[in-house]
């Protein structure tokens, strides 16, 4: 059986950063506790997705004969990469349309909180001379709600969501099947006759990918990598759609804004993944900032997914490992450069939480 202490340990090294993230900055706010949820699902469907994109391709793969290990690995990860970068921004856009609806309304009710006290006061009400409390108590809750919800705490909620299933994804089935004695046989002399376990004989499973290493330790590295990795796709997620969804909004459906172009995509992507930020501002770039982020969640992603191929071979994962690693700290370097100099939030969300202006 399975040491209890490798389970733990284990276990905390595979969920310790959603866990962390959930407890420390989601918990403590109901919006981005339906938004975490609101993303789990997203990964559900971006999971469904990519099984239906496999039963196609190995069928495909398996007529035309063509079952190399290259063709599998490349029809597994293309078709998932894909899939979840399309959930990914569906999902935030399908934020940004609910935010849209809830700013509408609560603004309404505002006006009408407005009117009814004009109203009131013009009656006979007692009048309070105080200009000053009044522009600021007018839109206190538009707000509050706009310091609660803005995209950079909304997307490391919806990140932590998506991060925690996709660990589930990971570990948890090798967990399961590695922990809990019940699954252990004993005949009426108390002597072991098999299976507990997923070696079937109850001990702890070591496969050749990774030789003197338990499988349940390397399985947590990779669940804690790709949860990391996670948070920071949708953070990236999160500022591309930003910047595509304003310039629609700003001309209207079916708007490109003037400056958008292939050029300027290219511009922006090369001078994300060489560290240099992405800036609305660049000369030839405009718009095409909000492409290049997602087109970096994109390679970035298919990067991470291809450097665990090396997993097929003995004692892969004394290759695989440290790349992934290299690829979190890749991805984290390119979300500093876009962080960088504030420009994460839109204008007026940082605007309004930096206090300068009140709408």
């Amino acid at each position: 059986m399975t040491s209890p202490s490798l389970i733990l340990g284990s276990t905390l090294v595979a969920f310790s950063p959603t866990l962390a993230l959930l407890v420390l900055i989601v918990s403590g706010k109901p919006q981005l506790v339906i938004l975490a949820v609101c993303s789990a699902f997203a990964y559900l469907l971006s999971a469904l997705c990519s099984s239906l994109f496999w039963l196609v391709t190995s069928a495909i793969i398996g007529k035309v004969g063509a079952d190399d290990l290259v063709v599998t690995l490349l029809a597994l990860a293309i078709p998932g990469v894909f899939c979840q970068l399309a959930t990914r921004c569906l999902f935030v856009l399908g934020y940004f349309r609910v935010e849209d609806v809830i700013r509408r309304s609560v603004a309404r009710h505002e006006e009408e909180t407005r009117i009814a006290a004009a109203s009131s006061s013009s009656n006979g009400g007692v009048v309070v001379d105080d200009d000053d409390d009044d522009h600021n108590d007018d839109h206190a809750e538009t707000n509050a709600l706009q310091l609660q919800l803005n995209d950079l705490s909304c997307s490391i909620a919806s990140g932590t969501g998506y991060a925690l299933l996709h660990s589930l994804f990971l570990y948890g089935t090798l967990l399961a099947s590695e922990s809990g004695e019940a699954a252990n046989g004993y005949d009426d002399g108390g002597a072991y006759t098999g299976g507990g376990g997923s070696t079937g004989h109850g001990g702890t499973l070591y496969q050749p990918s990774c030789g003197g290493v338990p499988s349940l330790i390397n399985g947590a590295l990779i669940a804690c990598m790709f949860s990391i990795l996670d948070v920071m796709w949708m953070m990236l997620c999160f500022f591309g759609m930003r910047r595509r969804y304003s310039s629609f909004r700003r001309g209207g459906p079916g708007h490109r804004p003037a400056s958008s172009s292939y050029s300027g995509t290219m511009r922006a992507l090369i001078r994300a993944l060489a560290f240099r930020g992405l800036d609305e501002t660049w000369p030839g770039v405009g718009g095409d900032v909000g492409i290049a982020a997602i087109c970096t969640v994109a390679i970035t992603h298919s990067m991470a997914s291809l450097v665990l191929a090396p997993n097929i071979l003995e004692d892969g994962c004394r290759i695989s490992l440290p790349c992934l690693g290299c690829v979190v700290v890749y991805v984290g370097i390119v979300l500093r450069g876009v962080m960088k100099g504030g420009k994460f939030l839109p204008d007026d969300q940082r605007k309004r939480i930096q206090g300068h202006t009140f709408v």
